[in-house]
């Protein structure tokens, strides 16, 4: 229902080795040029973070193996996320300054999973999801909550470096530079976004927009048996449980959960008035 597909994803179920996977879904605003950039380099950018590349100290090492210590695990993902969003953004405004793409963005949302430790990291409106199933009971879980401009903090810091909040399309709230309406009055044509965190956005970044990601930690247990990963294309039209109910019923069915899911979503987008491009990663435990 939209003339140009801009959602990108990444998916490598063995990252080195066959315990760590890694994925990503990648939703572009402004066209494609963002998130068809981080799609392509977020990976090279990880593998080039120094806790991948030690063999002694980094998350693949002996040391890290045998101690067992998911803390210092956690804390050494938690270190190669944040560098490989920050390093893969700012190679990202290089490009756009290059090829005059002011506005081009991304969200991202990310799964590194290692053993049992599930490491989320994202930044926008591309959300994950965790269920899990006692009995005949499902019972999902939001793993992020989006960055929207109207969120205090996010607010805060918009306003401090010199941007506002508009008011658009159904009263939602965007990030507005501070040279918005001058670049109009020279006949420019500046963008807002509909959240305050994402790569690139290279002329929002001194207005406040920001590609900080925040990056959380789980633990998987037996009663955890999926993670989905999308982008906000399928939030806005299916809610987390009924999305992990056709994901789990497919799948015993023998069927493709993220195609059920999406074919359902295309059905139901008439009826909640959206129209977006929708991917979906499902990770089952």
């Amino acid at each position: 229902m939209r003339p140009t597909q801009e959602d990108r994803f990444c998916l490598i179920p063995e990252f080195y080795n066959s315990n760590t996977s890694f994925c990503g879904v990648f939703d572009g605003t402004v066209g494609d040029d963002a998130s068809d950039y981080v799609n392509k380099y977020i990976v090279s950018h990880l593998c080039d973070t120094e806790e991948i590349k030690d063999l002694e100290n980094g998350i693949f090492s002996k040391k890290i193996a045998e101690t067992k210590s998911l803390d210092d695990k956690a804390e050494l993902i938690k270190r190669a996320l944040r560098k490989t969003f920050l390093g893969c953004d700012a190679a990202l405004i290089s490009m756009c300054a290059e090829k005059k793409l002011h506005y081009a963005s991304s969200t991202g949302v990310t799964a590194f999973l290692s053993g049992s430790l599930l490491t989320v990291a994202h930044i926008g409106d591309s959300k994950a999801c965790i269920c899990k199933v006692v009995g005949d009971n499902i019972q999902p879980e939001w793993l992020t909550v989006d960055h929207k401009p109207n969120m205090p903090n996010e607010q805060k810091r918009i306003e401090q470096n010199g941007g506002s909040l508009a008011w658009l399309h159904g009263n939602k709230p965007y990030i507005r530079g501070g040279d918005f309406f001058r670049r109009q009055q020279q006949g420019d044509h500046p963008k807002q976004l509909n959240y305050s965190r994402a790569f690139g956005g290279k002329d929002l970044k001194m207005f406040g927009l920001s590609s900080e990601p925040d990056i959380s930690h789980f633990e998987i247990t037996s009663d955890d048996k999926l993670v989905l990963l999308a982008s906000d294309g399928l939030w806005d039209v299916l809610n987390p449980r009924t999305a992990c109910d056709i994901a789990l019923q497919a799948r015993k069915e023998g069927r493709s959960a993220t195609k059920q899911i999406v074919q359902i979503a295309i059905e139901e987008m008439p009826n909640v008035g959206v129209r977006d491009n929708i991917t979906v990663i499902a990770i089952f435990l």
